[in-house]
């Protein structure tokens, strides 16, 4: 048959169609030839697209310390006067005290006050707790300040202060209406940690006192915290005061077991001064004077 190879053995040879397309396949192609731009063309376009990034960052940074020197400089970002601190939320701190604190900031630009240096300078006044400082623009500032809560009166000498949650004494002011009552044994000298200790015992004896509806702590005139394992508080009764010890813990039961018992001794007449009620299921009256039962 025509086309086709004998084939030798068990091996057929190939036909010669196969021998023609393994050879076109085969036939090397003709190269591609490639243009490469001239050494200096490529220098030239790198050299441009440099000079654009330098002319751009030169013209930002132009543009930025242009707005610097405008926002430094411009009038309509300097502090008229004093009335351009607008103060929020002062009650017992008065607007001449927080705004003497920016007085050198008058005339200079909002954007040149230290906020955070006055933030500080203003958290120094003992009535403010924190303050936070903005500004307004274009020339104006914001102050916002958190004043410190009074909890108690402190007996400081022959004169009465008020101290807060923190223990932290407080002036009182001249127009003030506060109904609370008197603390002793905070000391000046004692450690804050421990100023701070001796107000959240107190607040934690009035907490336990008021509750279930109760109103104990109306009754009380004066609270003693010198010793904090034995808390001591007056009633004021018609033959005097009556100092209560409370010890530590269970305060309107022992209240309550007070309260209960008092017209025993009154209609008795007994002088009492003083009422230990640390010991369950008895008082003990004028303890100064009477044998301390065991503790159960």
């Amino acid at each position: 048959m025509s086309g086709l190879t004998r084939s030798s053995g068990n091996r057929q040879a190939p036909a010669d169609w196969e021998n023609d397309d393994a050879a076109r396949f085969r036939r090397p192609r003709r190269p591609v030839e490639v243009r490469r731009r001239a050494p200096w063309k490529r220098a030239l376009a790198c050299a441009g697209r440099v000079t654009v990034v330098v002319v751009a960052v030169g013209v930002l940074g132009g543009a930025g310390l242009l707005a610097h020197w405008f926002a430094a400089t411009g009038a309509v970002f300097q502090v008229p006067n004093l009335e351009a601190i607008r103060v929020s939320s002062h009650q017992h701190v008065s607007l001449a005290t927080v705004r003497q604190h920016f007085a050198a900031d008058v005339g200079q630009s909002v954007f040149a006050i230290p906020l955070e240096t006055r933030r500080q300078s203003l958290e120094e006044i003992v009535w403010v707790e924190a303050a936070t400082v903005q500004r307004l623009l274009p020339n104006r500032l914001g102050v916002y300040l958190r004043e410190r809560t009074p909890v108690a009166f402190v007996r400081r000498g022959s004169s009465l202060w008020l101290t807060d949650a923190a223990g932290v004494l407080l002036p009182l002011p001249e127009e003030s209406s506060y109904t609370f009552p008197v603390l002793t044994g905070l000391p000046e000298t004692l450690p804050a940690e421990a100023r701070r200790a001796r107000v959240a015992l107190y607040l934690e004896f009035l907490a336990d006192l008021d509750s279930q509806g109760k109103n104990y702590s109306a009754q009380l005139s004066e609270i003693d915290l010198s010793d904090p394992a034995n808390l001591r508080a007056s009633v004021a009764e018609e033959s005097g005061a009556v100092w209560l010890h409370f010890g530590r813990g269970r305060y309107r039961e022992k209240f309550q077991a007070y309260f209960d018992h008092r017209s025993l001794w009154q209609e008795s007449g007994d002088e009492v001064r003083a009422v230990d009620l640390r010991y369950r299921g008895q008082l003990v009256l004028n303890p100064e004077l009477s044998p301390t039962p065991e503790a159960p």
